[in-house]
């Protein structure tokens, strides 16, 4: 074994290594467009940190093994910087696999593993996402579970096109499968063509086919035996489907139209590439129609350059169809690499060509990557850091100092003008098409839960009163995970009232009667709080309203845990809770 083969896994894990002792640090983010989305794995792991599973006791927009790993990180680094901790905790799977393949490929060239690693680390330690949401400087918050799949296939196909250990690949490609499964379900729908590419192509045998799928049936099963989280999933995703049953040409076409520029320079390479390996092809072609079809002329149709480039793009459009934002098209990567040091292809003008067209499919998406992550940090120097110690970590994010002032006056207006953002909400918008993107908005929303985990504890140390169990009628929940309680059972996390929040059931109504505090956000009322409260109603009558703080009422049981009810003369009832009856 060369030392250099040895040493590029080594390399790579060790920088794997240093990524994650960097939340020990006191990092901090520059708040960008939706950064709240981050706040759903800290909901997720304050659930499972009271025993609860995903899927089976929640429903999440994504798969569970997400919030077990962002709860393993947080048991290891308690204060880590939340983004950072969801963007690297992929990196506990990925990191081994890819340097196995790392490994691998650097037995025969170590500057091809070092293009595959240099990217893959990029992508994955930088938490922006390819697409721009909002033209400030800032760090994207969302999109997380959207990245996460782009870069299992990534790892994915850089196993199945540039491994030759046959038990790094098995080992490769069945951890993706595994990963992706758990991660996003279409990512693992859209990883099947590549896998039954690379069993036409004889890149995987049918042995190792079946070695991969033992492998993968054996994991899931043993999870399903354990605590029936699969089934569990499998039924959160049918409702998922159910509750966005759109139009797939529409998405298809959305999706391509935001990529079309990386779409069509990909596709030109395929293009030319089909042109130079045409000859092979149509011999394979020839032998299928004759019907003379062997391992040799299987290969010579589908383990092409153009196949695999065409394959990927394909799936990454299907990928990228239902996503609003995440690491478009970076697998694009392995197969792309691959044909730029092909032997075959390594001739004068030809090769010239090529890398031209490659470059200009790869480097956008690296560029936007890097060249936003560039401007933030470099912003970030002069930001503000925020000050909210009722947050711990979640805290650990800055913005412009002018950021900071918008958003106090955005709760000044939203206390002194209610009815402002409850026209809006009546008329079913926002105040802006942008609201949720906008800084401000994000800093003032963690301002306000802020005040929110100090106005509970104060009630409760004014009047001898414990809230055991804490749901928030918001996008994100993370009163549990601040006060070290409890998060109602069987209600979905990430509550989007379009999108993620199905109908009232049994189980779910009897849950939110027996939670003891149930909080509604005054600072800013928008038409999704009014829906997930409209969705929630049934569970909720009978409750009395306290005003907890300017920004926040709470409707509690009569009964508590503690058995010692809040005083009654303290409540009152806003004029939009009396909308659905909730006294």
């Amino acid at each position: 074994m060369s030392v250099r083969a040895l040493a590029a896994p080594i390399l790579f894990l060790t920088v794997v290594a240093g990524v994650f002792l960097l939340l020990a640090l006191p990092l901090s983010v520059p708040v960008g467009p939706f950064y709240w989305d981050t706040l759903i794995y800290y909901d997720g792991a304050a659930r499972i940190a009271a025993g609860q599973t995903p899927s089976v006791d929640f429903m999440s927009p994504g798969g569970p093994l997400g919030y077990w790993l962002f709860y393993a990180v947080l048991k290891v680094f308690p204060q880590a910087q939340g983004l950072y901790a969801a963007s690297f905790m992929l990196l506990i799977v990925t990191g081994p696999l890819m340097a196995l393949v790392v490994h691998d490929v650097a037995r025969r060239n170590g500057w091809v593993a070092l293009a595959l690693a240099v990217p893959f680390l990029m992508f994955s330690v930088l938490p922006f996402n390819v697409e721009q949401h909002y033209p400030y400087p800032g760090a994207d918050g969302f999109g997380i579970y959207n990245r996460q799949p782009a870069q299992l296939l990534y790892l994915l196909l850089s196993a199945l096109l540039l491994v030759e250990a046959r038990w790094v690949r098995v080992v490769s490609v069945a951890g993706c499968l595994l990963a992706l499964f758990l991660i996003k379900i279409t990512g693992f729908l859209v990883a099947l063509p590549l896998v039954a590419l690379a069993w036409l192509s004889g890149r995987l045998t049918a042995r190792q086919l079946l070695a991969v799928l033992a492998a993968f049936g054996v994991v899931v099963a043993g999870l399903e035996a354990w605590n029936g989280v699969v089934g569990a999933y499998l039924r959160d995703i049918v409702r998922l489907v159910e509750l966005n049953d759109g139009s797939m040409v529409f998405s298809l076409l959305r999706g391509v139209s935001i990529h079309l520029g990386q779409i069509v320079l990909a596709l030109l390479l395929a293009a030319v590439l089909l042109v130079l390996e045409r000859r092979g092809i149509l011999a394979g072609l020839k032998a299928a129609a004759f019907l003379k079809v062997d391992r040799a002329g299987l290969s010579a149709v589908f383990d092409t350059h153009s196949a695999w480039i065409l394959v990927a793009i394909a799936a990454g459009t299907l990928f990228e169809s239902e996503n609003w934002g995440g690491q478009a098209f970076i697998f694009l990567w392995p197969p792309v690499i691959r044909c730029l040091t092909d032997p075959a292809l390594a001739r004068g003008r030809r090769q010239l060509l090529l890398w031209v067209i490659a470059v200009a499919a790869l480097v956008p998406a690296a560029e936007s990557v890097a060249g936003r992550a560039m401007r933030s940090y470099v912003a970030q120097l002069r930001y503000e850091r925020m000050v909210a110690p009722a947050l711990g970590p979640i805290a650990a994010v800055s913005q412009h100092p002018e950021s900071f002032e918008r958003a106090r006056l955005m709760r000044e207006l939203a206390v002194a003008f209610p009815a402002y953002y409850a026209l809006a909400a009546d008329r079913g918008r926002l105040p802006s098409y942008i609201m949720y993107n906008e800084p401000e908005f994000q800093i003032a929303w963690l301002a306000a839960v802020a005040e929110g985990v100090s106005a509970i504890e104060a009630y409760e140390a004014r009047t001898g009163t414990r809230f055991e169990t804490i749901l928030s009628l918001n996008f994100v929940n993370p009163f549990p995970y601040l006060l070290e309680r409890r998060a109602p059972r069987y209600v979905s996390i990430g509550a989007d009232p379009f999108r993620t929040i199905p109908p009232l059931d049994a189980r779910t109504t009897r849950s939110l009667e027996e939670t003891d505090l149930v909080l509604w956000p005054r600072c800013i009322e928008t038409v999704a709080n009014r829906r997930i409260r409209a969705i929630y109603a049934a569970g909720l009558a009978g409750r009395r309203t306290i005003a907890l703080s300017p920004c926040w009422d709470g409707f509690v049981r009569p009964d508590p845990a503690n058995g010692r009810s809040p005083p009654g003369g303290e409540a009152e009832v806003s004029s939009t809770l009396a909308a659905v009856g909730i006294r």
